[in-house]
């Protein structure tokens, strides 16, 4: 046995030495170089077509950011009478009629150049016990700044008071209304700031905010939520979201046709960039930052807006304040605030004269350009409102009631423009109310058209 594994191993080593010397042997052959000849490219060879392959959906707008939706807050309707009896006057308060599930949600909208980007929101909607359909109410908020430090939703979080909005919010929650507020545009982008009073951004905004309702509760994240939302859509907001509102109302046609769009509600309705500028001249460093960051350099310098004392700063100042701090900083005294020739421009009408481009910019942010007729709006105002002067809303009345809207309007003596809110929350849930059960709202228009 022994015998034979020798053997082997020698026919093993034979053949091994066989092969190497026939590599050296070949390895040893020198190699003949071919001579070169003239260049010529190869003929390309043609590709088979690309074949089509399915293409990617797109991304809708008004859509849900799935992955960035948390359960934010639980309120029993005991807990929002406590929390409301520090929000409502005495003679507006109801007490609550369900509790409230908070959810923060980011959503789908599109930015100036069509790009779709994601802003947050807050969802509040009632606790039921059974599938029931809700309307909804979709607010805007009032100024906060423009920094990405003065968004919306970061108020209650900070300890600041912009319009304490989680109170606002929780009292129409309460009383059986699905509400989403959502931040601005360039509050939730890190490299931007808020673009102030930009109406077709604010009405973006707002009809994705509806949109993204119905997304979320096609297929609730909780087994728990038993709400459902109506084909019934309100669009309301405070100071500049009123503005947002009437942007949405105007735009909603074209922009999101699918919406059941039911009323418009304005607390303390901002309508005009211009006349907010008149009549509370330290909202001025906003307008002019945002509209120049926005529409670019050439539509307005601030040197030629604001006295010298303001300038050394201006930028710093505007991007760093929120509107707590820019009440107690900037002056509203005209005199302190402007230079001579934009004030004279200003308060005397001649802004297209003087700084044209400018003028045409705040004109096409004016939320009485266009109306939709067929969508009835209540407008309630303080009657003390030193920030949105009666002239100035009064004014947008009659211009949208010339465009035969149906226009239900309130004024509440002595109240200033942040307690228009406050003041009006029964108002605003009765003829939410009546729009909800049929009825066209009786419409002030005859009787405040008599008296102009």
């Amino acid at each position: 046995m022994r015998f034979i594994h020798t053997r082997r191993l020698v026919v093993f080593v034979a053949l091994n030495l066989i092969v190497v010397l026939a590599c050296l042997s070949i390895e040893s052959e020198p190699s003949t170089p071919t001579p070169p000849g003239p260049l010529t490219l190869p003929t390309p060879t043609l590709l088979p077509p690309t074949p089509t392959s399915t293409p990617l959906p797109s991304i809708s707008t008004g859509t849900v950011v799935w992955d960035m939706t948390t359960k934010h807050e639980m309120l029993s309707s005991a807990g929002i009478d406590q929390l409301l009896v520090r929000f409502l006057p005495a003679n507006n308060w109801v007490s609550a009629q369900y509790a409230v599930d908070t959810y923060r949600i980011w959503f789908r909208t599109r930015d100036e150049s069509g790009l779709v980007i994601s802003v947050q929101a807050d969802l509040r909607f009632p606790r039921v016990e059974t599938v029931t359909e809700l309307p909804i109410f979709v607010y805007g908020s009032g100024t906060t700044g423009v920094a990405n430090k003065c968004a919306t939703l970061n108020e209650h979080f900070v300890g600041r008071n912009w319009g304490d909005y989680r109170s606002h919010m929780m009292s129409y929650a309460a009383q059986g209304y699905i509400v989403i507020l959502s931040n601005w545009q360039g509050f939730d982008d890190r490299d931007r700031t808020h673009p102030y009073f930009v109406a077709e951004l604010e009405g973006r905004v707002m009809l994705d905010a509806a949109r993204a309702v119905y997304d979320f509760f096609e297929d609730p994240p909780a087994d728990d939520i038993l709400a459902r939302p109506a084909k019934a859509i309100f669009f309301g907001g405070y100071s500049q979201g009123a503005h947002g509102a009437f942007a949405a109302d105007r735009m909603s046609s074209d922009y999101a046709p699918e919406l059941e769009v039911k009323g418009i509600i304005g607390h303390a309705t901002s309508p005009s960039v211009e006349r907010l500028m008149c009549d509370s001249p330290r909202y001025g460093p906003y307008v002019v930052y945002a509209y120049r960051d926005f529409y670019g350099d050439e539509v307005i310098d601030p040197a030629n807006v604001f006295l010298s004392k303001w300038l050394l700063t201006f930028e710093s100042d505007v991007t760093s304040k929120c509107i707590d701090d820019v009440l107690d900083y900037y002056s509203d005294d005209p005199v302190r605030m402007y230079v001579a020739e934009f004030r004279d421009a200003l308060y005397n009408d001649r802004l297209a004269e003087v700084f044209p481009v400018f003028k045409e910019k705040l004109d096409t942010n004016c939320s009485g350009q266009m109306v939709d007729t067929a969508v009835p709006a209540i407008i309630l105002h303080g009657g003390a409102d030193l920030i949105v002067k009666l002239g100035t809303v009064e004014r947008f009345v009659a211009q949208i009631c010339g465009a035969e809207k149906n226009v239900t309007y309130r004024t509440y003596p002595g109240v200033d423009h942040f307690q228009t809110r406050q003041h009006s929350f029964v108002d605003t849930l009765r003829w939410m109310q009546d729009v909800l059960d049929g009825n066209i709202p009786a419409s002030t228009c005859p009787n405040f058209a008599a008296r102009q």
